[in-house]
């Protein structure tokens, strides 16, 4: 693929910013430096964000999309903006998984706030894997095992006991949000979203979590805590 150097951060933001709510999961890590630039122009951005090796596309032209889409091929995780692009790739390379997401935004300056203070909230390591694996697994364990090597998953105790966990995923989003059963309805998950808020905020971070369209108790969760929810969609491709 031709080098495009003079695709910038600067071009990239601009679009983006036009609906800085819905790319937050695209601008977030453009912020942070963790990107690689694919294209970037007045319609539309093509980034590989780093850390995760997630591809992230919104693009106004469907042709456009498409010829892009088709320079870098089939992707492990490919997340788009336009369904119709979702739903072309998919087609094409029959992926084993097709996800539908809102995207729920934390946009204040303060911290956010919990009707809850009663747990203490700390890193998981390497040895709380076998917890991690049984509660997380749908996320599969060599990835389970490298977000606790960046100290990325935190459990919520309460007298010494993990009631649950929460996490920032490699791509930046929040996410790895368990209870378990016997302490549900006690507010800790509020309490857990709240903590890996702030953590964000305090780093400089856009606090944001992708959520499943149909999930309407993580919805009402987020927005209990002041995060907005978009209308519109995100697409995930996932191998």
């Amino acid at each position: 693929m031709e080098k495009r150097s003079s695709f910038t951060k600067e071009k990239a933001l601009e679009y983006l910013q036009r609906n800085n709510m819905l790319f937050a999961g695209m601008i977030s890590p453009i912020q942070r430096g963790t990107v690689e630039f694919i294209y970037a122009g007045c319609d539309g951005v093509f980034i590989k964000e780093t850390e995760s090796s997630v591809y992230m596309l919104a693009m106004d032209s469907l042709d456009k999309g498409m010829g892009l889409l088709n320079e870098v091929g089939r992707q492990t995780h490919i997340c788009f903006y336009q369904k119709a692009l979702a739903d072309y790739f998919y087609e094409k390379y029959s992926y084993k998984k097709y996800a539908v997401n809102v995207q729920a935004v934390y946009s204040k300056t303060e911290h956010a706030q919990s009707n809850s203070y009663t747990l203490e909230v700390l890193p998981l390591t390497f040895a709380h894997m076998d917890w991690v694996q049984e509660h997380l697994d749908h996320l599969g364990y060599d990835y389970l095992k490298e977000r606790l090597g960046f100290g990325a998953i935190y459990g919520g105790y309460i007298d010494g006991e993990i009631c649950g966990s929460v996490g920032i995923h490699a791509e930046g989003s929040i996410g790895m949000l368990h209870v378990l059963e016997m302490f549900r309805k006690r507010g800790f998950a509020s309490e857990l979203v709240a903590y890996i808020t702030n953590i964000l905020i305090d780093r400089g971070e856009i606090p944001f979590s992708q959520i499943e369209f149909d999930n309407k108790a993580s919805t009402d969760l987020h927005k209990k805590m002041g995060y907005k929810v978009s209308t519109e969609k995100i697409f995930r491709l996932i191998d």
